[in-house]
């Protein structure tokens, strides 16, 4: 690995959230964020994540959101 490579975390996570692997904060906070992204999508299938739907709803509440801002403003 070159000095500017940066250091690719290499670890575990078990279903019971246990780090197996070197413990870092930077290790700790990916497993951080894998538990929310996990969290988030309770209810989502793997089928529908891989074919995009977060990027789908968002793109709808982008568009929806000032619809209804504006009404309750009228």
């Amino acid at each position: 690995m070159s000095a500017g490579e940066a250091k690719i975390p290499e670890f575990v996570l078990t279903l019971e959230g246990d780090i197996l692997g070197e413990d870092t904060p930077e290790n700790r906070e990916i497993v951080r964020r894998i538990h929310a992204c996990v969290s988030a999508c309770e209810g989502i299938s793997t089928e529908e994540l891989e074919a995009g739907i977060i990027k789908d709803m968002c793109r709808v509440m982008a568009q929806v959101v000032p619809l209804l801002e504006s009404k309750g403003a009228a």
